[in-house]
Protein backbone atom coordinates (compact mmCIF):
# COMPACT_ATOMS: atom_id res chain seq x y z
CA UNK A 1 0.00 0.00 0.00
CA UNK A 2 1.34 3.45 -0.86
CA UNK A 3 2.58 5.76 1.87
CA UNK A 4 -0.12 8.28 0.88
CA UNK A 5 -2.88 5.71 1.46
CA UNK A 6 -1.28 4.59 4.72
CA UNK A 7 -1.18 8.20 5.86
CA UNK A 8 -4.87 8.64 5.04
CA UNK A 9 -5.75 5.47 6.93
CA UNK A 10 -3.62 6.59 9.90
CA UNK A 11 -5.46 9.93 10.00
CA UNK A 12 -8.80 8.15 9.70
CA UNK A 13 -7.88 5.82 12.57
CA UNK A 14 -6.63 8.68 14.76
CA UNK A 15 -9.87 10.59 14.18
CA UNK A 16 -11.90 7.47 14.91
CA UNK A 17 -9.88 6.91 18.11
CA UNK A 18 -10.66 10.45 19.28
CA UNK A 19 -14.38 10.00 18.58
CA UNK A 20 -14.64 6.57 20.22
CA UNK A 21 -12.56 7.79 23.16
CA UNK A 22 -15.04 10.63 23.66
CA UNK A 23 -17.91 8.16 23.59
CA UNK A 24 -16.16 6.02 26.20
CA UNK A 25 -15.81 9.07 28.43
CA UNK A 26 -19.52 9.85 28.03
CA UNK A 27 -20.46 6.30 29.00
CA UNK A 28 -18.20 6.44 32.05
CA UNK A 29 -19.81 9.72 33.10
CA UNK A 30 -23.25 8.18 32.62
CA UNK A 31 -22.33 5.22 34.81
CA UNK A 32 -20.95 7.54 37.47
CA UNK A 33 -24.19 9.52 37.47
CA UNK A 34 -26.31 6.37 37.76
CA UNK A 35 -24.14 4.76 40.43
CA UNK A 36 -22.58 7.28 42.75
CA UNK A 37 -20.55 5.12 45.08
CA UNK A 38 -19.71 8.09 47.33
CA UNK A 39 -23.39 8.45 48.25
CA UNK A 40 -23.76 4.82 49.35
CA UNK A 41 -24.75 4.84 53.02
CA UNK A 42 -23.56 1.29 53.70
CA UNK A 43 -20.15 0.75 55.26
CA UNK A 44 -19.79 -2.47 53.25
CA UNK A 45 -17.70 -2.40 50.09
CA UNK A 46 -19.82 -1.59 47.05
CA UNK A 47 -19.74 -3.65 43.90
CA UNK A 48 -21.46 -2.53 40.70
CA UNK A 49 -23.45 -5.75 40.66
CA UNK A 50 -24.99 -4.77 44.01
CA UNK A 51 -26.36 -1.44 42.77
CA UNK A 52 -26.56 -1.80 39.01
CA UNK A 53 -29.76 -0.98 37.21
CA UNK A 54 -30.71 -2.05 33.71
CA UNK A 55 -29.46 1.31 32.44
CA UNK A 56 -26.08 0.81 34.07
CA UNK A 57 -25.83 -2.74 32.74
CA UNK A 58 -26.51 -1.44 29.23
CA UNK A 59 -23.95 1.34 29.68
CA UNK A 60 -21.34 -1.16 30.84
CA UNK A 61 -21.98 -3.29 27.74
CA UNK A 62 -21.55 -0.23 25.50
CA UNK A 63 -18.36 0.65 27.37
CA UNK A 64 -16.94 -2.83 26.85
CA UNK A 65 -17.76 -2.70 23.14
CA UNK A 66 -16.24 0.77 22.74
CA UNK A 67 -13.09 -0.23 24.62
CA UNK A 68 -12.76 -3.25 22.35
CA UNK A 69 -13.01 -0.99 19.32
CA UNK A 70 -10.36 1.32 20.82
CA UNK A 71 -8.07 -1.69 21.27
CA UNK A 72 -8.69 -2.68 17.64
CA UNK A 73 -7.96 0.88 16.46
CA UNK A 74 -4.71 0.99 18.43
CA UNK A 75 -3.71 -2.39 17.01
CA UNK A 76 -4.41 -1.12 13.47
CA UNK A 77 -2.21 1.93 14.08
CA UNK A 78 0.51 -0.43 15.35
CA UNK A 79 0.14 -2.48 12.15
CA UNK A 80 0.65 0.70 10.11
CA UNK A 81 3.80 1.41 12.13
CA UNK A 82 4.94 -2.19 11.73
CA UNK A 83 4.31 -2.30 8.00
CA UNK A 84 1.62 -4.99 8.12
CA UNK A 85 -1.53 -2.85 7.82
CA UNK A 86 -3.83 -4.17 5.10
CA UNK A 87 -2.64 -7.75 5.53
CA UNK A 88 -4.92 -10.29 7.22
CA UNK A 89 -3.45 -11.33 10.56
CA UNK A 90 -5.01 -14.78 10.15
CA UNK A 91 -3.99 -15.85 6.62
CA UNK A 92 -1.57 -13.10 5.43
CA UNK A 93 -3.77 -12.28 2.42
CA UNK A 94 -4.33 -8.68 1.42
CA UNK A 95 -7.43 -7.05 2.93
CA UNK A 96 -9.42 -5.28 0.24
CA UNK A 97 -9.29 -1.51 0.27
CA UNK A 98 -13.10 -1.43 0.25
CA UNK A 99 -13.14 -3.45 3.48
CA UNK A 100 -10.52 -1.19 5.06
CA UNK A 101 -12.56 1.87 4.11
CA UNK A 102 -15.62 0.35 5.78
CA UNK A 103 -13.80 -1.02 8.85
CA UNK A 104 -10.35 0.58 8.93
CA UNK A 105 -9.32 -1.24 12.10
CA UNK A 106 -10.15 -4.75 10.86
CA UNK A 107 -7.31 -7.24 11.13
CA UNK A 108 -9.06 -9.81 8.90
CA UNK A 109 -9.93 -10.32 5.28
CA UNK A 110 -13.60 -11.08 4.56
CA UNK A 111 -13.06 -14.85 4.37
CA UNK A 112 -11.25 -15.07 7.70
CA UNK A 113 -13.71 -12.72 9.39
CA UNK A 114 -16.56 -15.01 8.29
CA UNK A 115 -14.74 -18.11 9.51
CA UNK A 116 -14.01 -16.52 12.89
CA UNK A 117 -17.61 -15.37 13.20
CA UNK A 118 -18.89 -18.85 12.34
CA UNK A 119 -16.62 -20.43 14.97
CA UNK A 120 -17.87 -18.00 17.62
CA UNK A 121 -21.53 -18.71 16.86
Amino acid sequence: MSSDKLSRFRNLLLDLRRRVGGEVNQVVESIQEDVNINENISAAPVHLADVASEAVDAAVQVLQNERGILDDINAAIARIDGGTFGTCTECDAAISEERLKAIPYTPYCVRCAREISDRAA
